[in-house]
């Protein structure tokens, strides 16, 4: 009788922390409906990252992985910084870097790795391993956008060059440290819905793709 108690129990609270994980799993997808519809009531643009944008929320540049899915609504974070679920109350938000952006607390911005950022003229910013605060240092390379790799400079997303044929120069959102990596996840773009063509004066795009009155 006490086994089959024991394994009753067990069982009982292991369906208690799937259905709290399906719960949680839920509410987030609410959220990010509820999110769209209302930006596409008011006729706002709504943005959602590409795959290779999906990061974690830094939290003074940690490189632990999260599974939280950003999302990109103008005029709703800082410079580059995206809107990532947070993680107490329900349909919460907070602002935090986007991929292979470091955050800097006295300037309370995000910059992209490898690059001049707020450094100074021939230095860029950059995340030394095992640290958590990104710093100022030389750039051998004496040029923004262009990075030492194996001895020599090439230019951020260099296609081929020391990741030929199929790698690309760019920086290890996980890491922050330079490597090759797959050309299909190496540019950083930003996936719209906006149409290029403008709407006549007094409308505006929805993320539908249709003009309307505001």
């Amino acid at each position: 009788m006490d086994t089959c108690t024991s394994l009753s129990f067990s069982s009982q609270r292991h369906s208690r922390t799937v259905s709290s994980e399906i719960a949680r799993m839920k509410c987030l997808y609410v959220g990010i409906v509820f999110l769209m519809y209302t930006y596409m009531i008011r006729g706002q643009d709504f943005i959602f990252p590409t795959d290779e944008e999906t990061s974690h929320v830094s939290g003074g540049n940690s490189t632990m992985i999260t599974d939280r899915i950003p999302v990109s609504i103008p005029d709703s974070c800082p410079k580059n910084m995206l809107l990532y679920p947070g993680s107490g109350a329900r349909n919460s938000w907070v602002c935090d870097c986007r991929p292979r952006f470091l955050y800097f607390p006295l300037n309370d911005a995000c910059y992209e790795a490898y690059r001049q950022g707020p450094c100074l003229s021939r230095t860029y910013v950059v995340l030394p391993k095992n640290e958590v605060l990104p710093r100022c240092v030389e750039n051998p390379c004496s040029e923004d956008g262009v990075v030492p790799y194996n001895g020599t400079c090439y230019p951020l997303r260099t296609v081929g060059g020391p990741c030929a044929p199929k790698g690309v120069l760019g920086v290890n959102e996980i890491t922050f440290q330079l490597e090759c990596v797959p050309v299909d996840t190496a540019p950083f773009v930003i996936i719209t819905t906006i149409s290029q063509t403008t709407c006549p004066p007094g409308g505006r795009r929805s993320m539908l793709g249709t003009c309307r009155k505001v």
